[in-house]
């Protein structure tokens, strides 16, 4: 029983692995250990992802496109129903995560009052997490480990750890953190000590300098 368990893990590792070729095919250059659940688009003309990314389509359909340049980092999430659009640029961190139905996109697509529409990079920090339907406007800075609370529309730059809220988005606190952590959203996933891939704790605890904060 224990080797023929073995033969299905393999052959549904290599179901896995042809889906998420088959969705990933247009991208330029894609890292190890991608994972692809659903019929995601992703057809942008200039995307590049690092590894271990994650992409979900479910009840929404999940969209990454635009003929814009697409960076995506190393251990990204992507929710389902989330759109990514480009016509200039967007750039997603390293441990970024998606919510459902998050708006990013670098351009307005239509100017109002007789004007151009406005197009401007989008750049996301390391680390941070944006909430369930935020949305994030054409030529906004977000710092690293920044949590966007859902529902919240982004008009301007963020700086590094805090929350934001509201429409427009404002910041409501500081976020604090242990010395070690990478990212805003944490769970037995992520790289911290003690988790499913980060260090040992006590490895972690004992390299830190004398007096150093852990809680």
């Amino acid at each position: 029983m224990r080797g023929w368990g073995a033969v299905k893990q393999r052959q549904a590792e290599r179901k896995q692995r042809r889906h998420a070729e088959r969705h990933l095919r247009t991208v330029r250059r894609v890292g190890s250990g991608p994972i692809v659940l659903g019929t995601p688009i992703v057809d942008g003309t200039d995307v590049e992802i690092g590894d271990r990314f994650m992409i979900w389509s479910g009840h929404r359909q999940t969209l990454v496109s635009g003929s814009g340049r697409i960076r995506i980092g190393d251990r990204v999430f992507i929710n389902s129903g989330a759109v990514v659009f480009s016509e200039v640029g967007v750039t997603l961190g390293d441990d970024v995560a998606l919510a459902n139905e998050v708006y990013i996109m670098d351009t307005s697509s239509h100017g109002v009052e007789g004007r151009e529409p406005v197009e401007s990079p989008v750049v996301i920090g390391s680390g941070t997490w944006v909430g369930a339907r935020a949305m994030v406007m054409p030529g906004v800075t977000i710092g690293s480990r920044v949590v966007v609370a859902a529902g919240a529309v982004v008009t301007k730059d963020v700086p590094d750890d805090v929350l934001v809220a509201g429409n427009p988005a404002r910041v409501v606190r500081p976020l604090t953190y242990p010395p070690y952590c990478r990212r805003a959203w944490h769970d037995k996933y992520c790289s911290c000590p003690g988790t499913l891939f980060g260090p040992p704790m006590i490895a972690t605890l004992e390299s830190l300098p004398e007096g150093s904060a852990v809680d």
